[in-house]
């Protein structure tokens, strides 16, 4: 090692660089060796396309075009390389100005790591200075040098580096290919440990030694002072004296999202990092290896090896910290990256320094023959090993970017991350890896090519549907891949997952049940009509929001089968698939609403029994206030069942063409749907929608009843209350009035109130006269609308509209005949009584004067009440009492002073019954 307060010499310097060129040749010959011709042409020829500008060759745009390589001169290798690409081309003269200071190769080239399909990433550390137009026309440049490099079956990939920017952090968006915003220092490890030199100035990095990586800066500037270095032939591609803590969250949020597609490469990255937080903050960067091994002698390509010494430290920690498992899985990561199936080479690939490095390797591991011949198998892995396989992946990712997401908050202050980067990547890793019921999981993130199946099996077992990839039998004991209620997830999860292809065949057990083969053929259509899941990552700078819901109603079910049972398929005319027959039969059985939205997301959402429309509606109005931005999503229902699939398709299609109409304006109404014997009321209050639920018409005609802050006409769906004389009541509603509908029916007499704002009072009498009934509650009526005319400020009585409910002539349609007011009504009561409640919900009575207050007469007051009431009868009869007059304290609500009145009346009347004489 070199003390920090004496320089080396500039042999010195010299013989670190020799070693490190010496080293980098050995890499080059390396990934040559494991190249086609063509692809070796390629490599070779590079730099020196990039030197020159010449009509004839790849990637000239201009003859001003910026090129030219500092301190460049083709070998005599590149010369005949080019001279095979052109004959006859004569290289022009050097260009007047380099525009290029230096061009490194990326990646996994000259390692063991390296396969048949690793690409070429170039860095093109260009000339700050260049102006924006200039930079454009390089960038030309080497997209025409990719075009033809492709054409020779090599994938080149070059970045245009401003290393000054570089050194400052700055780096694009997580939307390429680079590491975007997230990690600047880790990269610079990454790239001092694995970068070969093509051309141009060495980095500057290793004239330093590894004693003063702390004071690279000023080390390298007493170089300079002391005319040690020559600064041309060297540059400042960054030092590394450590790696912020603010680093490794970023890093973990991009291997992560790179592990959607490369899982074992992203999982060496990823414990990679891992392990550099565990030692923070005495961090030894890989790269700090790498140049010890150079400066002290004795490197070669193979104890230099970029991903054998990646292997090397993140293996010595798993077995620190003593979990089999995870050691066995970072190795199965390593040699799936290496992408050489050991056992299935030929003589001349096992000859190869590859195949005998990795051979040693597994064989250090204790690997037999029999775990690689299963390893290399893996393109026939069963889906149910992909899938195990993908979670102990997931689950050792997720389990290190947590590790580093709680190390980041408590060593790091800020985080190396643009916030648009933060919100991509993140959301991206939602999308991908957040589970929750009916989420359809990706469980091949690139462990498989395919997962086609040439038959897959469905198997319905107490209740619940399983779905086995392959020949299956009952007595088998293989376990389902996946297993849910929900047959349409089961299909969804199939063809998300790539298992269902043209000539798939699907075998049903048990043969008998409501799934016909028609319906599975036709689910199968809709199925695989669905778009490829795509990710678009503008659409992951905002919250996700659904594009599709497809609507399966009643999948593998038959809505008829209990009504085919009793004989009651259809005794009546009613054909409504939401009220059917005399029974009122909902059809919807079952609904499976398959939801697709903006981040490329699967979601499978089942709802069951009379409340499955219901639940639908809620799911879809839960979009409203997007909808209004944007429009609805689209919307599909598909119903295939054995029993009237058309007519309930229709029916829904309608209801739902109904409600997001009826939705989309401002301010909705209230929304009536009545689903077999139930109803259901829709109703936005305070921009949140709001489903209430009633079993029975009683239970409707209390939620009717409610006080109403305003009016609102109620919009009822076309089929409810088809046969009540409630739905002509309420589209009879109007603002401002006081209605009252009386209808007679056998031996009562229903009566129907609805207020100013349209809530709805019911009340039922015994058939008698009708007049000993309905003129106490108009007078009552009027009684209360005088005294808050008054205390309304109103100039004019309210109006009261009084009507007779009949059924039309042979239909259960109603209709209202207007009546006149009777003149009784203006006429005081003979008895006078009336109640005064006040805020302590204390009682007090008038009856004709006389007071009886509930403090005075205790349990006593109602019998007291109906007393004295039969004491100003010309007779006894004990006939009902009826209130003249209410008062209810800081209440002015017709709907909740009628109910009260009949309320107080009934306990009256019934002190009146039981009261003796």
């Amino acid at each position: 090692m070199v003390k920090h307060d004496t320089l080396p010499s500039n042999t010195a310097i010299l013989r670190w660089r020799d070693a490190f060129l010496a080293l980098n040749q050995e890499r080059l010959d390396a990934t040559r060796s494991q190249m086609t011709k063509r692809q070796q042409a390629v490599i070779d020829v590079l730099a020196v396309l990039l030197h020159v500008n010449h009509p004839r060759l790849p990637g000239f745009v201009t003859a001003d075009t910026p090129c030219g390589v500092r301190g460049f001169t083709p070998s005599i290798a590149q010369r005949s390389a080019l001279h095979t690409l052109a004959r006859g081309v004569q290289l022009p003269r050097d260009p007047a100005h380099r525009s290029i200071h230096a061009l490194y190769l990326m990646g996994s080239l000259g390692s063991v790591a390296q396969s048949s399909s690793s690409d070429l990433d170039v860095w093109v550390c260009h000339d700050e200075l260049l102006r924006p137009q200039h930079l454009a026309a390089l960038r030309q440049k080497c997209d025409l040098i990719e075009q033809w490099a492709a054409q020779q079956n090599c994938e080149v990939h070059f970045f245009l580096m401003n290393l000054t920017e570089f050194r400052q952090g700055q780096s694009r968006s997580a939307d390429g290919e680079d590491c975007g915003s997230t990690q600047h220092l880790l990269l610079l490890d990454e790239f001092y440990r694995s970068a070969l030199w093509l051309a141009g100035a060495c980095p500057r990095w290793w004239a330093i030694p590894l004693s003063e990586e702390t004071r690279a800066d000023s080390y390298w500037q007493r170089l300079v002072d002391n005319h040690i270095v020559s600064v041309d032939q060297w540059l400042d591609v960054g030092s590394i004296a450590t790696i912020p803590a603010a680093e490794f969250v970023g890093a973990g949020l991009w291997q992560l999202n790179k592990g959607l597609a490369n899982p074992y490469k992203s999982l060496l990255k990823l414990l990679l990092t891992r392990h550099y937080a565990s030692q923070y903050p005495r961090i030894r960067p890989l790269c700090w290896d790498l140049k010890e091994q150079v400066q002290n002698g004795g490197a070669n390509f193979k104890n230099c090896d970029a991903y054998r010494l990646m292997l090397g430290r993140i293996q010595q920690q798993l077995q620190q910290e003593g979990n089999a498992q995870r050691v066995e899985l970072v190795r199965r990561a390593f040699y799936y990256k290496a992408d050489l199936p050991l056992t299935e080479l030929n003589k001349g690939q096992r000859d190869g320094w590859r195949a005998q490095e990795l051979l040693a390797l597994t064989s250090e591991w204790g690997w037999d023959q029999n775990q690689l011949i299963a390893l290399d198998q893996r393109q026939h892995w069963s889906p149910q090993t992909v899938s195990r396989e993908r979670n102990a992946l997931v689950s050792e990712m997720l389990s290190s970017y947590r590790y580093l997401a709680i190390f980041s908050q408590r060593y790091a202050s800020r985080i190396h991350i643009q916030p648009r980067d933060l919100k991509v990547l993140g959301n991206r890793l939602t999308a991908a890896f957040e589970t929750r019921p009916g989420k359809i999981i990706q469980i091949n993130p690139g462990i498989r090519s395919e997962l086609e199946q040439e038959k897959i099996t469905l198997n319905l077992k107490n209740s619940h549907w399983q779905l086995y990839p392959g020949p299956w039998r009952p007595n088998d004991n293989q376990a389902p891949l996946r297993q849910s209620e929900s047959l349409v997830e089961l299909l969804a999860f199939a063809r998300y997952n790539g298992l269902l292809h043209d000539y798939t065949q699907i075998a049903l057990y048990p043969q008998h049940n409501s799934l016909t083969q028609y319906e599975l053929r036709e689910l199968l259509g809709v199925m695989k009509q669905l778009p490829s899941p795509k990710l678009n990552n503008s659409a992951l700078t905002t919250e996700a929001y659904p594009l599709a819901l497809h609507i399966f109603v009643n999948a593998g079910v038959d809505p008829q089968h209990q009504l085919s049972r009793r004989g009651m398929q259809k005794i009546s005319n009613r054909d409504d698939s939401l009220g059917y027959s005399s029974t009122r039969e909902n059809l919807v059985h079952t609904a499976d609403v398959l939801s697709i939205n903006s981040w490329g997301e699967w979601q499978v959402s089942r709802y069951e029994g009379h409340s499955a429309i219901a639940d639908i509606l809620a799911q879809m109005l839960t979009h409203r206030e997007l909808a209004r931005q944007q429009g609805w999503p689209e919307w599909y229902v598909h119903c295939h069942c054995v029993s009237r699939a058309i007519a309930i398709r229709e029916r829904v299609t309608e209801l739902l063409t109904d409600v997001t109409t009826h939705f989309s304006q401002p301010q909705p109404s209230p929304y009536l749907l009545q689903i077999g014997a139930d109803y259901h009321l829709l109703e936005i209050r305070q921009r949140k929608l709001h489903i209430e639920h009633a079993e029975s018409p009683q239970a409707l005609l209390t939620l009717l009843a409610r006080p109403r802050k305003r009016y609102q006409t109620w919009q009822l769906d076309r089929h409810a209350l088809p046969d009540s004389p409630l739905r002509l009541i309420l589209e009879e509603s109007r603002s401002g009035i006081w209605q009252v509908y009386y209808w007679r029916d056998k031996d009562y007499i229903f009566v129907y109130v609805c207020d100013e704002r349209g809530a709805l009072f019911f009340q039922q009498w015994p058939e008698s006269d009708l007049r000993q009934w309905l003129i106490p509650l108009l007078r009552f009526m009027y009684r209360l609308d005088q005294r808050w005319q008054y205390s309304q400020n109103r100039v004019q009585a309210r109006p009261i509209k009084l009507a007779e409910l009949k059924l039309k002539p042979l239909s259960y349609e109603f209709e209202c005949e207007r009546r006149r007011m009777p003149d009784d009504v203006q006429l005081p009561a003979a008895i006078d009584l009336h109640a005064v409640i006040d805020n302590q919900r204390h009682m007090t009575f008038y009856c004709n004067g006389q007071e009886f207050r509930q403090s005075m007469h205790g349990d006593q007051l109602f019998s007291n009440v109906a007393n004295h009431v039969r004491e100003l009868r010309h007779n006894a009869a004990a006939y009902d009492c009826r209130l003249t007059d209410l008062i209810l304290a800081d209440n002015e609500q017709l709907v909740a002073h009628l109910t009260v009145r009949q309320r107080l009346e009934k306990r009256l009347s019934e002190s009146l019954i039981s009261t003796p004489i």
